[in-house]
């Protein structure tokens, strides 16, 4: 998309948001771009690319229209630079395919996987997506997105054969479908797959269309040091408490699938329990609270108020605002699924004497916050000025 010079106005764009003190940074350009970026990101990912203008980002920002322009060209220009790479395909995996080309299908695996994996709730891009489902204009602006991000890097390592071509169809199709399935659906089981279970699998099937073979693709296994056990106790502590998260995870799928829904939905229904009467969040606060990534809650919203179980409010004061509210039909559902699950608590725990059980639940207490407070280990850095 060329950058134009006149500030970008969609249709219906949202209202500007009450502009900021400027706080002393009329002359600190790095801080009037930071707040810039800081705002269009959050404004992005609230209302998508196509409601958002540059008036309403330089308003929440605490700037003129003309500095935003001065600093990115255009909104096509700042929406790239809050994306970033996300799309893309980086230099880093472009570096690792001239050194090992075979390592090229893994590196990009890995790539996606740990970008999506850490995907924030402020992200624009999952914005973009959806909107790219029925808005003809951002559906336009994500393809040329991908066209510059993916295609382009990819031709350079495949070339322009017609062959290439069609590989390089085949690998976008693939990322973007992780994508849809994984992180903004959510669907079942890629959902909950453990990334580091699905990343060979998802090096294999990319090794595939890349036209390589699948095993030289695969990572190296580290090689362990001479004389090394093989595992500290360390490692086996958290070995065994993913294999348990693991296998309660497995037993709420089976338990809340009885009734019709899917994990990541219920876990949508639970925390709204959570919240207490009147038993309603906003998106954004779900996505805090980790109920599910970032980019999938509108879709489990939809497919839960259809079903009945939560209803859509909007705030009377500012009708931008809307919660999710649990209805009586999905508070019931949540009990019903809550009694369950304690029976299978209870089962999975049979193996347990009532002490044994009160002490495991004092040490992993006592493990959790250690992990909340954050600590550094002795002697480690800390700080800002930490590597």
């Amino acid at each position: 998309m060329d950058d134009v010079t006149a500030p970008e106005q969609p249709e219906h764009e949202a209202a500007p948001t009450r502009p900021e003190k400027r706080r002393g940074r009329a002359h600190d350009p790095r801080g009037n771009r930071r707040a810039v970026l800081e705002a269009a990101r959050r404004l992005f990912a609230a209302h998508g690319y196509q409601s958002v203008g540059i008036r309403t980002i330089a308003a929440a920002a605490g700037v003129t229209p003309g500095l935003v322009m001065a600093y990115f060209g255009s909104k096509d220009g700042l929406f790239r630079e809050v994306v970033g790479d996300g799309t893309g395909i980086t230099t880093r995996v472009l570096d690792e395919a001239v050194d090992d080309p075979a390592g090229l299908p893994h590196a990009l695996a890995h790539s996606y996987l740990d970008r999506w994996d850490r995907l924030s709730a402020q992200d624009p891009l999952a914005a973009l997506i959806r909107s790219a489902l029925d808005h003809p204009p951002s559906a336009a602006h994500l393809a040329d997105l991908l066209e510059r991000l993916v295609t382009a890097p990819l031709t350079a390592v495949l070339g322009t054969s017609d062959e290439a071509a069609t590989r390089i169809g085949l690998i976008r199709s693939i990322l973007f479908g992780v994508i849809m399935e994984r992180y903004l659906f959510a669907h079942e089981p890629a959902r909950s797959a453990p990334t580091a279970e699905l990343e060979p699998l998802l090096t294999q099937v990319l090794a595939t269309a890349f036209g390589t073979d699948p095993a030289a693709s695969a990572p190296p296994a580290p090689e362990p040091a001479p004389n090394a056990p093989a595992a500290d106790d360390d490692t086996r502590v958290f070995a065994a408490l993913t294999d348990c998260a693991a296998r309660y995870r497995t037993l709420i799928g089976r338990v809340v699938k009885r009734h019709g829904i899917g994990l990541a939905a219920f876990e949508v229904l639970a925390e709204l329990r959570r919240a207490g009467t009147p038993y309603r969040r906003t998106m954004g606060e779900l996505a805090t609270a980790g109920a599910v990534r970032a980019g999938g809650i509108t879709q489990h919203a939809d497919r839960l108020a259809r079903a009945g179980l939560i209803e859509r409010e909007r705030d009377a004061r500012d009708r931008r605002l809307v919660r999710l509210r649990l209805t009586p039909s999905g508070l019931a559902l949540v009990d019903r699924v809550g009694e369950e699950r304690r029976a299978g608590e209870r089962e999975l725990l049979d193996g347990l004497r009532p002490d044994e059980r009160r002490r495991l639940a004092a040490l992993l207490g006592s493990l959790g916050d250690a992990l909340a407070e954050g600590a550094p280990a002795d002697g480690a850095p800390s700080g800002p000025d930490a590597d």
